[in-house]
């Protein structure tokens, strides 16, 4: 009997490994590393179907690209690991503001 995976599952599992693998090099790594660490989960995101992580993934570009905020990276990650979570099917733009709207209360914003 063969074992059929689930290609949202395997999507999922891609995104939420990148996501762990970037913060446990966070110390290690440059900022230009970084964006371009979260630019590739941010197209994974997109190109599957995770609006909410590719919301997100685009705000923390952004933040990064602009200035740093390297202490605010973390709580974007664990948010889009979060978001990464949720079960399948569309979110409505409403949702995607809620996740942004945990990072600001995360970072107490």
């Amino acid at each position: 009997m063969r074992n059929q995976t689930d290609p949202y599952l395997d999507i999922q599992n891609r995104i939420t490994d990148q996501i762990g693998a970037l913060a446990e090099a966070l110390p290690h790594r440059a900022l230009a590393q970084i964006v371009r660490g979260v630019d590739d989960i941010r197209c994974l995101a997109r190109d599957n179907g995770f609006a909410a992580v590719e919301t997100l993934a685009s705000r923390l570009e952004s933040a990064v690209a602009g200035g740093g905020y390297r202490a605010a990276i973390l709580t974007y990650l664990d948010a889009m690991s979060d978001a990464a979570s949720v079960p399948r099917g569309p979110l409505s733009s409403a949702a995607q503001e809620a996740w942004l709207a945990s990072v600001a209360v995360r970072l107490g914003h």
